[in-house]
């Protein structure tokens, strides 16, 4: 495993979610970062069937709902739940790669 990658992609993440916004896109953008960073993440850890499965438990795909109606002002706290809840996830991954950089050895897992 690429312990610069998973520095980089942990890097990526906490920027992400220091970003602050209050704009509708923001939310879409929220959902659509944890997508891309998910993505990432299983690229990294695709050679080992463990992480792979713990990954995979612990961050399932995030259901996107479009706002009522698919029509853009749809309910408001559609798109905050959605948001909420790809920053939660975001935050998690960190903290997940964090533990794969950092973890109990110091070393990646070969």
């Amino acid at each position: 495993m690429d312990r610069g990658a998973a520095t980089r992609i942990r890097a990526a993440i906490e920027a992400t979610l220091g970003e602050q916004g209050s704009y509708p896109s923001y939310d879409e953008g929220l959902v659509m970062a944890d997508v891309r960073f998910r993505t990432a993440i299983h690229e990294l850890v695709k050679e080992d069937r463990a992480l792979v499965a713990e990954f995979d438990v612990l961050f399932p795909p995030i259901e996107s709902r479009p706002r009522r109606g698919g029509l853009p002002g749809g309910e408001p706290s559609e798109g905050a739940a959605g948001a909420k809840n790809a920053r939660m996830h975001l935050a998690g991954m960190s903290g997940w790669l964090h533990g794969l950089i950092d973890g109990p050895s110091g070393n990646l897992p070969a």
